[in-house]
């Protein structure tokens, strides 16, 4: 798993990309790549987003 924290880019290639929640896009090297965050039952959980649009555009719910 890619630490949300972590310059994307670096040492990722398209196998171990994150994936867009909103669009599906690969996120290789993307400067306003976006992640939400949160904790559920004691585990960290995150969505990744390309850039603050796809952010925009989530609907807030979360998957189960």
């Amino acid at each position: 798993m890619i630490d949300p924290t972590s310059d994307i880019g670096e040492d990722v290639d398209e196998s171990t990309a994150p994936t867009c929640h909103t669009c599906g896009k690969k996120i290789m090297q993307e400067p306003n790549h976006r992640v939400v965050s949160w904790v559920d039952e004691g585990a960290v959980e995150h969505l990744h987003f390309c850039d603050g649009e796809c952010r925009e555009d989530w609907s807030g719910r979360r998957p189960r």
